[in-house]
């Protein structure tokens, strides 16, 4: 009797530990991302290379709940600022090659977290966080051109847009005070792909490091 006696008291607080940490939240973010673009296909940018990367300023916005202590779901909207990516020229017909990206991200995944102090008050304190989500991914592009040899002209333009479901991975560390708190956070966005004519021309994946505010209700 006394066993299960200890066994509903250690229930009842655990639950009530639970509960007291759990919870929405919402967050805002600004930092740096970068955009990688491959080709594919045998295609090429204009000077001949098949890899080209740039960065540039990038925001998030954010919605979470916490189930407790340790485990909640997140929906990001993420923005990656315009990217310039200088290629050159198309060789014999000088057609410019350079463009401009710009990219969206709505995402909801699954967040773990570890806190340093496992006893501790979750709203307070320091804990690393990963993050396992999937995305929808919108991609403009402005201007650009990519070598072919077998295109008439010997060039195929860039779509003006396309849109992937992505994977997203996340990691970082949280400090909170009260209802208070702050992130910084690694996110890696997987491949977008990019067809032409029917064909996977590009392949665009990010890389974002981002200083967040959040407040738990």
């Amino acid at each position: 009797m006394k066993r299960f006696a200890l066994v509903g008291l250690f229930s009842t607080l655990f639950c009530s530990y639970a509960q007291a940490d759990g919870g929405l939240y919402v967050g805002v973010g600004a930092g740096y991302g970068t955009i990688g673009s491959n080709t594919t296909g045998g295609l090429s940018y204009p000077n001949g290379s098949s890899s080209q990367g740039g960065g540039n300023m990038a925001g998030s916005v954010y919605l979470g709940y916490d189930f407790n202590h340790y485990v909640g779901i997140q929906a990001d909207y993420d923005y990656i600022a315009n990217v310039q990516l200088s290629t050159g020229s198309i060789p014999n017909s000088g057609v410019n090659g350079d463009f401009s990206v710009n990219q969206q991200v709505l995402d909801l995944g699954i967040t773990g977290h570890l806190p340093f102090s496992l006893f501790a008050d979750a709203l307070s304190g320091i804990s690393l966080f990963g993050r396992l989500a999937f995305g929808y991914s919108t991609t403009t592009f402005s201007g650009g051109q990519l070598a072919s040899p077998v295109a008439a002209g010997g060039s195929v333009s860039i779509p003006s847009s396309a849109s992937n479901l992505v994977p997203v991975v996340a990691a970082g560390a949280e400090y909170g005070i009260g209802q208070v708190g702050i992130r910084l956070e690694y996110q890696y966005i997987g491949n977008s792909t990019i067809n032409i004519n029917g064909q996977n021309a590009l392949n665009i994946n990010n890389n974002l490091v981002l200083l967040s505010a959040l407040y738990h209700f």
